[in-house]
């Protein structure tokens, strides 16, 4: 059986008078606001689920054509008798949003870095991800001739991504980068500046000028010839975390920003390759190892 409200999600009557009902005027608050960040009419009408508010009150079964009827309720801002619940700077972003559907979903600010750094798990190209195609989000391979292409929602992404960070940070061991050896030798070039420093030192009167330039000179080519000891110090820090607390949002954006190289999309899911080769397998199941990069000099 199918139940209709007589006055919109939100109000309420009370002695004859509409008034907001707190509950719902919050939940109607929280649908812009989770829309106008990217979150599909499904997605929300789950979260509604989640948070146990009902849209009737005979049954808490939400759908996404509930949710689509509220996004686009002008009573909200306060016409006729109902009192305003939603700021018109809101609700005409929010149309703007649902007008622009038929060409493009915006994307989230947290699908940007994931954005960064996806790869095709076929063949390594760039993935790209687009809404032109069926208004569904798409992530596809643009190098030419490879057919990889994923119609994954956003919120979904997320989630994968999510517990893949937390799968890798139940792996401590995989936040290895052994420290780089330097043996201290010069470089060709960096013993020519130095012998050409000492010839111009040696000198009755130096170039103060250029003296100065060859020593710069000579400091900048021995420090270019150092390992970078970076990546080590960041896997190391990010290891010792892991250990002493559970993921958390802070943890796992550190985790996706410094140590991650590459999300590839894969028939099986997302994998995530680190920037020390190593890799977690989309399954969960098995700790891939590639070579380890050696840090650039």
């Amino acid at each position: 059986m199918a139940w209709q409200r007589k006055i919109p999600f939100g109000y309420m009557m009370k002695n004859g008078e509409i008034l907001c009902c707190p509950t719902e005027s919050a939940a109607v608050k929280e649908i812009f606001r989770l829309y106008s960040e990217g979150m599909a009419y499904s997605k929300i009408a789950d979260e509604m689920m989640l948070q146990g508010i009902p849209y009737h009150k005979h049954t808490g079964q939400w759908n996404k054509h509930m949710v689509k009827r509220i996004l686009e309720n002008e009573r909200y801002l306060g016409e006729k008798e109902y009192p305003p619940i939603i700021e018109p700077e809101t609700f005409m972003r929010v149309q703007l949003v649902r007008g622009d559907k038929n060409t493009y979903t915006p994307c989230p600010e947290y699908i940007k870095p994931i954005r960064e750094k996806a790869v095709c798990g076929v063949c390594g190209g760039k993935m790209v991800r687009d809404t032109r195609a069926s208004n569904k989000v798409r992530w596809y391979c643009e190098t030419e001739g490879c057919t990889n292409r994923r119609y994954i929602e956003d919120e979904d992404t997320r989630t994968a991504l999510t517990e893949r960070l937390n799968a890798l940070a139940q792996n401590p061991d995989l936040f290895i980068w052994h420290l780089p050896e330097h043996g201290g030798e010069l470089t060709l070039d960096a013993a020519r500046i130095q012998n050409e420093v000492i010839r111009e030192l040696n000198k009755a009167e130096p170039g103060a000028e250029y003296t100065k330039m060859l020593i710069l000179a000579c400091a900048a080519e021995k420090y270019s010839g150092l390992p970078d000891y970076t990546p080590y110090h960041q896997m190391k820090t990010l290891r010792e975390r892991i250990i002493d607390r559970p993921p958390d949002d802070e943890l796992r954006n550190e985790i996706l920003k410094t140590v991650i190289q590459e999300v590839r999309f894969t028939g099986g899911g997302l994998e995530l390759r680190l920037i020390n080769g190593k890799a977690l397998e989309a399954a969960g199941k098995e700790i891939g190892r590639c070579m380890q990069q050696q840090p650039k000099r």
